[in-house]
């Protein structure tokens, strides 16, 4: 039975003990739905096994099984601040060493999701205490034992923000058929097409995920319909996201996102902001990270499954460029890979060297004017680095000299980027000091397609399109052998744009 130590280590810090039966891992019938108040009026029924469920008593257990592919050290890649903590040794035997369960403190407020952390790492339901014993497929018993006796650590911001589920916000789910769906539908559909010309793009961000939710390609057809503008590109390319992002997508879940998963992704994004990105790819692997950020945040979770096409989709930038990209971002430890298949990567933001309680003091970002993200910087003499300038300028880092410092790059590299922002208009010069004029936003609208970033994303568009709707193994040679020519040109071209060459 586990000894009385080990129970008293749980019972004083309320947790909810279940007892378990025979020297297996199962639980004593009846005993499956016990709370606080059975285990404290039934610690005598712990005569031998026992569990405890995970979250209780403001203990988190993290299981990393070597068996299916778990270990400590790619945990600690994916979340770097990881303390030393408690730890148990579990009876899973492995050529590695035996599962290791790590054991955490976590606020009263966090409400725990089950859910796989990368291979062979999860937070499972509830886990045996140490002292408990199983006999084990291969006929031996072995105990759960306990490895050191430390307090347990708090768990780090990056570890709450993917397990905890966050609150019920009250908010009631959006019909998904039916005729209340079609009357919600065409209520939104009508909102897109009053909306005036300085009002329709924040409109359609309103109204497009909800519509295409519920009607799919029907939705984009009728809010296709519903366009009185003189812009049918910037159209297609909206409607083109959204059907991407949210047809045969499920109605947003109703709880409130964790206040920790926001101040995590807060942080993620004050580093691809403001951190020091350096070398001829620096700018090119920002841009790449907000594209992994953007669908983190459309998704509430630290963790997204992406294709290189996708991620290509959202920064405009060539599939062989985005893939480079992640590689590097890889390789500094800002993002890590949890797993491929032939759909695509899911990856997981990383977090590095925060606390558990979020930020205070600290005011929120700022609303930027232009979206590093925008089209306008995949225009003619522009790429990521005159985003990161943009950005930077935004904040209220003016001079040339400031902003090589805090961006990591050359003065005469950010003296030709504020260069070229003032001659497209996209900032004012005032002697050293820079700004960001009035009304930049619809300078950016106009410049997307006088420069023809524009243009660029539309045909990129048009050919991922092509090559995701060509059969595998079908293609004509000659064809083939054309779409990697151009494809060819265009690597060349943005190669050339990111050094700044063109």
């Amino acid at each position: 039975m586990p000894a009385m130590k080990y129970l008293r280590f749980y019972l004083d810090r309320d947790c909810v003990l279940v007892p378990g039966w025979g020297k297996t891992k199962k639980v004593r019938k009846g005993c499956e739905h016990w709370n606080l108040a059975d285990t404290k009026r039934y610690v005598d029924f712990f005569k031998r096994n026992a569990k405890l469920k995970n979250g209780t008593g403001g203990l988190l257990v993290i299981d990393v099984d070597p068996k299916n592919g778990g270990s400590i050290d790619a945990l600690q890649r994916r979340f770097p601040d990881l303390p030393q903590t408690r730890m148990v040794q579990t009876v899973t035997p492995h050529p590695n060493g035996f599962g290791k369960h790590l054991i955490f403190t976590i606020p009263n407020d966090v409400r725990l999701r089950w859910r796989g952390l990368g291979p062979g790492i999860d937070v499972p339901p509830a886990v045996m205490l140490p002292g408990s014993v199983v006999i084990c497929p291969d006929g031996v018993e072995r105990k759960y034992e306990l490895l050191n006796d430390l307090d347990p650590a708090p768990a780090p911001l990056g570890l709450l923000a993917v397990i905890d589920k966050g609150e019920d916000s009250g908010i009631e789910r959006q019909p998904e058929s039916g005729y209340e769906a079609d009357e919600t539908v065409d209520a939104l559909v009508r909102r897109f097409a009053e909306a005036g010309p300085g009002e329709r793009n924040d409109v359609l961000l309103s109204v497009a995920p909800p519509v295409i939710r519920m009607k799919g390609h029907e939705g984009a057809a009728l809010l296709r319909g519903a366009y009185t503008g003189d812009d049918p590109k910037w159209l297609e390319i909206a409607l083109r996201g959204a059907l991407q992002k949210y047809a045969g997508a499920s109605a947003p879940n109703t709880a409130k996102p964790s206040k920790y998963l926001a101040d995590a992704l807060q942080r993620v994004e004050r580093r691809a902001r403001y951190g020091l990105w350096t070398g001829p790819g620096g700018a090119t692997d920002r841009v790449v990270l907000f594209s992994i950020l953007r669908l983190c945040r459309n998704e509430h979770t630290l963790t997204i499954g992406a294709s290189v096409r996708t991620l290509s989709l959202i920064t405009g930038l060539e599939p062989k460029t985005v893939s480079s990209a992640t590689g590097r971002l890889v390789k500094a430890g800002l993002v890590c890979i949890l797993q491929q298949n032939d759909d695509g990567t899911e990856y997981g933001l990383i977090v590095p060297g925060l606390t558990t309680v979020p930020s205070k003091g600290e005011s929120p970002l700022r609303g930027f004017p232009v979206d590093p993200l925008h089209v306008v910087w995949l225009g003619d003499g522009l790429a990521g680095r005159h985003s990161q300038v943009f950005d930077l300028v935004s904040v209220g880092i003016r001079s040339a000299k400031e902003i090589s410092t805090a961006g990591g790059m050359g003065y005469s590299t950010a003296r030709d980027v504020l260069s070229r922002l003032v001659a497209v208009g996209l900032l004012e010069r005032d002697g050293t000091a820079y700004s960001v004029p009035e009304g930049a936003e619809q300078i950016a609208e106009e410049l997307s397609r006088e420069l023809g970033g524009l243009e660029k994303y539309v045909r990129l568009a048009d050919r991922i399109d092509e090559e995701r709707a060509r059969p595998r193994g079908d293609e004509v040679a000659a064809a083939r052998a054309a779409d990697d020519d151009r494809r060819r040109r265009d690597e060349d071209k943005e190669l050339m744009r990111q050094l700044g060459i063109i």
